[in-house]
């Protein structure tokens, strides 16, 4: 029988089931249920007095009151013996009651772990995984995919955690404008040069030294983040308050500075800024900017494909840039407005006609429209 809170004894027997149904006290019932699970802890109990114990912990599941449960959970979340179903049940409780297993029972194989990732939005369950002393890559590949800010730089700031390759680069196409989450992954070291290099191009200046001088960045990486910084300038905060005269001005005055990069120009057309777009091709080639547009819009093959070779655009982005002029086009009405949330209805008519996928270079033309402007500069 086990005795009272004072008492030392930690032998059970059928009396205790009985007095746990009709205790009306939660709080009794609490101070009971942790007697019980101090004694099945200690490896003390006898094979009846186990048995006894796993049948009061299933009877304890169905308790109404979350903080008898949550005694269950608290006190039996480092024991591997407890019975699959009972931690399965709690890890499937209100989180109050399910965090402390979920972070520390190994009872649950990755497997379970995956299924209840799938079935929660739960954000206090999801970090509470994310928390666990060793993640492999698959885990933690799928808590990242549950897209939720905290899940991931809990996830980042785990040195228990294992992140493969493509889920680094999940973490960059879902988190690009989290500079919180950003900032873990540069704290959190063990990155390759080339995913440095990637990641450089989203940071802050103050990370971009960090991880300069932590992967020893070349020169040029950092002339290049420079340059990206002035082009998104120069088309977000100049151009859209510009008369036509005024850009066609700016676009000489870029020429004359050899600023008038392949970037800036694929850059303007992501972001639907179709009167840079035009002059700065007309620009490059050296025709009337009236000229320009009559290519533009030729519904033919051959027009717009021959501007762009004029114009000495890299090649192996022709398709991708046609088809974006093509989806500017219409969304803009050819170029006579451009509404607030431009990039977001861009970036879902690409993914949902699957042309990230099928088209050659759509997913850096993707990943400009996504990230502001801040992805590595075309040459």
């Amino acid at each position: 029988m086990v005795r009272s809170a004072t008492g030392n004894a930690m032998n059970i027997d059928r009396a205790d089931i009985e007095l746990l149904v009709r205790e009306p006290s939660a709080a009794m019932r609490g101070r009971i249920a942790q007697k019980i699970t101090t004694g099945y802890n200690s490896g003390l109990f006898n094979e009846s007095e186990h048995r006894l114990a796993t049948e009061i912990f299933r009877l304890l599941l169905k308790d109404t009151e979350a903080r008898v449960r949550k005694v269950l959970a608290e006190e039996l979340k480092q024991n591997l013996q407890v019975p699959r179903d009972v931690v399965w049940a709690l890890a499937n409780d209100v989180a109050e009651v399910a965090v402390p297993v979920l972070e520390h029972s190994y009872v649950l194989s990755e497997e379970d772990l995956i299924t209840l990732i799938s079935a929660t939005r739960d954000t206090e369950k999801l970090v509470a995984m994310a928390k666990r002393e060793s993640i492999s890559r698959e885990l933690a590949h799928a808590l990242i995919e549950t897209r939720h800010h905290a899940v991931a730089r809990t996830v980042i700031a785990n040195p228990g955690a294992t992140l493969a390759e493509t889920t680094l680069e999940l973490i960059l196409e879902d988190f690009a404008r989290d500079h919180s989450v950003l900032e873990q992954l540069v704290f959190r070291g063990g990155l390759s040069p080339a995913f440095a290099e990637k990641l450089f191009a989203l940071v802050s200046d103050t990370l971009k030294k960090q991880l300069t001088k932590k992967y020893r960045l070349s020169r040029q990486l950092v002339d290049d983040a420079a340059d990206r910084a002035r082009e998104t300038s120069t088309l977000q905060f100049l151009s859209p308050w510009m008369s036509q005269q005024e850009i066609n001005g700016l676009i000489d005055q870029m020429h004359r500075n050899k600023r008038l990069t392949d970037s800036v120009i694929i850059r303007s057309l992501c972001i639907g800024d179709l009167r840079f777009f035009e002059s700065a091709i007309a620009k490059r080639t050296g025709i009337p900017a009236s000229n320009a547009r009559i290519l533009i819009l030729d519904p033919g093959p051959l027009g717009f494909k021959a501007l762009y070779a004029s114009c000495q655009l890299p090649p192996d982005f022709y398709e991708a840039v046609h088809t974006m002029l093509k989806l500017a086009l219409d969304e803009t009405e050819y170029g006579s407005y451009r509404t607030h949330d431009y990039g977001l209805v861009m970036a879902h008519k690409i993914r949902h006609m699957g042309y990230d996928k099928s088209i050659p270079n759509m997913d850096v033309l993707l990943g400009i429209i996504g990230a502001a402007g801040n992805l590595p500069t075309l040459h």
